[in-house]
């Protein structure tokens, strides 16, 4: 098989899960002679070859402010699935196994009367209509599906958090992936979404002083000023979710509640404050649940995960 690499939780949660399951290889698509250290190290730390193809971007996509067009986000995931694919043929492999989880297919916001996702080409309806398009092409030639489709980030975050070997090399900051080098940070900034979210949803399975190491010292929770960063996570403040890879609402709300409840995070002002403020219900937060799997998936049963042969 071949996994789509991306140095954060969810592609690592995968290979783990994947390699005692079958022959497996990385898959990391770049600028040709570019490399980011936040998807090197933690494939390195995996030890699995990696079959890479470059890819350049259009300097036109660069240009919007002056030539005057919306610079729309770009569905990259589709994009880098078509590529997997013919590079797992090319490399003579039958299977590309991807990382989306449940709550890729949640809508980012509602507009006009239409769910706006953000993140379709991570969708369920995205990897529906792929494996169709690949089933009339290739006549079944290669497999295509997500290792983590019935999972919320719950789940990954709490399998991920017993890979220790990986807590010193991953990163999800999109800092770390700016397309300027001189603008692409070497560690997390500890102020974007992306590292509110991350620190929210492991901070129910790791240990607080464990994450502070993590962020070197900028963990976000322990940053009164981020207070509206998570309550957008949170959906205690209105229509303001980011546009960005992170969790539902349910399963971010069920992190801080597990978060507050661990006695070191009792010197965590931040995270009990948000807590105070979320909605009662009903309904309540189904923790147990979220920790379950949830949804459909396309996982053939030699690849599935434990909890999907229960």
């Amino acid at each position: 098989m071949l996994i789509p690499f991306g140095g954060g939780i969810d592609s690592i949660v995968t290979v783990e899960m994947m390699r005692p399951r079958a022959d497996a290889a990385l898959f990391v698509m770049s600028r040709p002679g570019d490399r980011f250290a936040a998807i090197e190290r933690p494939a390195a730390v995996t030890g699995l070859p990696i079959v890479r193809a470059g890819r350049e971007i259009d300097p036109q996509l660069l240009r919007s402010a002056e030539l005057g067009f919306l610079n729309g986000h770009v569905p990259v995931t589709g994009i880098l699935s078509a590529i997997a694919v013919l590079a797992a043929l090319l490399d003579g492999r039958d299977t590309v196994v991807m990382s989306n989880e449940w709550s890729a297919s949640i809508a980012t916001l509602e507009a006009g009367g239409h769910a706006i996702n953000h993140q379709y080409s991570k969708s369920a309806d995205f990897e529906a209509g792929f494996r169709q398009v690949l089933a009339a092409a290739l006549g079944g030639r290669v497999t295509y599906f997500s290792a983590l489709r019935p999972f919320t980030e719950l789940w990954v975050a709490q399998k991920f958090a017993a890979l220790t070997a990986y807590h010193a090399t991953f990163r999800s900051c999109n800092r770390a992936f700016h397309i300027d080098p001189q603008r692409r940070l070497d560690y997390w900034c500890g102020q974007c979404d992306k590292c509110c979210f991350i620190d929210l949803i492991l901070a129910p399975f790791l240990p607080a002083a464990d994450l502070r190491q993590i962020f070197a010292g900028a963990e976000p929770l322990a940053d009164p000023s981020l207070a509206d960063r998570f309550r957008a996570l949170l959906g205690t403040l209105p229509d303001a979710k980011p546009f960005e890879c992170v969790g539902e609402v349910g399963e971010c709300r069920a992190a801080a509640l597990l978060a507050a409840a661990r006695p070191d995070r009792a010197d965590t002002p931040l995270l009990h404050l948000l807590t105070a403020q979320l909605p009662a219900g009903p309904p309540p937060v189904d923790v147990a649940g979220l920790l379950r799997p949830v949804g459909e998936h396309w996982i053939p049963d030699a690849y599935a995960a434990d909890d999907l042969l229960v």
